[in-house]
């Protein structure tokens, strides 16, 4: 049971949030093209908005994209295995996105305390803003294949 309300909460950080987030993303685009064409003006802080909600999109999407099992490189190899080197294979390639994701937060880290002093112009925010979805993007990876592992888990041990 706590399994699935953690899976269902890291669910909608991964899939949904990057989809509402995509939304704002297309609107905002496209409220500054139509400014520039029409208006001659641009929306100032449109560019910089939009830097940020296309990382958000990109970190959290892939969190998502991982939780649902379609991270390509690895399902290509995986799947094309013997199916009796598929468990051991499926549990090293989780072992590896676990430890690619935790030296990925790692680096995000870094570079969050070297750019803590310097903000976006137009919008007056922190730039590291980007590197924390990063982060945040990555340990939705990491909790969804620990969830994806341990359901894993209870199948084979009912």
């Amino acid at each position: 049971m706590a399994l699935r309300i953690l899976r269902e909460i890291v669910e909608f950080f991964a899939v949904i949030v990057p989809a509402l987030l995509l939304a704002a993303l297309i609107a905002i685009v496209m409220a500054d093209v139509v400014a520039r064409n029409f208006f001659f003006m641009s929306i100032m802080w449109a560019q910089e908005l939009a830097i940020v909600l296309m990382a958000a999109t990109v970190w959290l999407g892939l969190a998502g994209a991982a939780i649902q099992g379609q991270l390509f490189g690895i399902s290509l190899f995986v799947d094309k295995l013997p199916e009796r080197f598929y468990p051991f294979a499926r549990l090293l390639s989780d072992l590896l996105i676990l430890l690619i994701a935790a030296m990925v937060i790692r680096a995000a880290y870094a570079q969050i305390s070297t750019a803590r002093f310097t903000t976006f112009l137009a919008l007056g925010w922190p730039k590291w803003i980007v590197a924390a979805l990063l982060a945040a993007g990555m340990a939705l990876v990491i909790v969804g294949r620990i969830l994806e592992m341990a359901e894993s888990f209870r199948k084979v041990r009912p």
